[in-house]
């Protein structure tokens, strides 16, 4: 995917959740314990408004945004979600500046970050009206790509010990092009995107995949070949 293409999803997305923020904002999302749609759209109006103001300085958040009340977040978040495009649309991708991740510091992370961050709970927004609708396979597989260099290496990384899911992991996308096969060692992850036998294999459509990953579907919903608790420890290991 391209920063055009990271841009159509965030608005997709976006505007989608901005639709449902007109429904009963104490509606529980199924696949989020503990929270309700008006605690998701919370999430998302400080979500949006710290990259906006990480997009904009260059420099890492100093203080946590202040949210609103329940019924002041739906025009709070259209209006973050507007002024987060705005300043996207007007930012030089290769612009210098801090991101969390372990990639190079430049403003191409919050393009990709922004729109999974939009696409995953765009998702869990539509669980708690019971329409949830699956991403599209470029999408997906993007997001996993994302969810193993960025979020395990991150996962990893702020670890208190040294995390050991007890084997290898293969995941093979079987609706698009993607494989990606990982070990742990002491911490450090070793990430090949290729086919390689794992102790556990998951096997499936993009969008389930990515998730799976996430932990917004049951396994069950892929094929898992090998020792299935080897997954169940990999996708603890993202802290997502």
């Amino acid at each position: 995917m391209d920063i055009n293409d990271y841009l159509t999803s965030f608005r997709a997305d976006g505007e989608r959740i901005q639709m449902l923020t007109t429904q009963d904002m104490s509606l529980p999302i199924p696949c989020c314990e503990g929270w309700s749609l008006g605690d998701l759209v919370g999430h998302l109006c400080g979500v949006l408004t710290m990259i906006n103001t990480v997009v904009e300085s260059g420099a890492p958040p100093t203080q946590r945004p202040i949210v609103p009340a329940d019924d002041a977040l739906a025009t709070f978040y259209g209006e973050a979600l507007e002024r987060l495009d705005t300043t996207l649309t007007n930012t030089d991708p290769n612009a210098a500046g801090w991101n969390w991740s372990q990639g190079p510091g430049v403003a191409e992370f919050w393009f990709r970050r922004a729109a999974h961050e939009m696409a995953i709970h765009r998702w869990d927004a539509e669980a708690a009206v019971n329409d949830c609708r699956p991403f599209g396979q470029a999408m997906a597989s993007d997001g996993i790509d994302e969810w193993f260099d960025v979020y395990l290496r991150r996962g990893a990384g702020r670890a208190e010990e040294p995390i050991n899911p007890g084997g290898t992991i293969h995941v093979h996308c079987t609706d698009t092009e993607g494989e990606w096969w990982a070990a742990m060692v002491d911490s450090e992850i070793e990430l090949l995107r290729e086919h390689k036998k794992g102790d556990v294999v998951a096997r499936g459509s993009a969008s389930d995949l990515f998730l799976v990953l996430w932990g917004r579907q049951p396994t069950s919903v892929v094929e898992v070949l090998g020792d299935a608790p080897v997954l169940d420890a990999w996708c603890a290991a993202a802290g997502g």
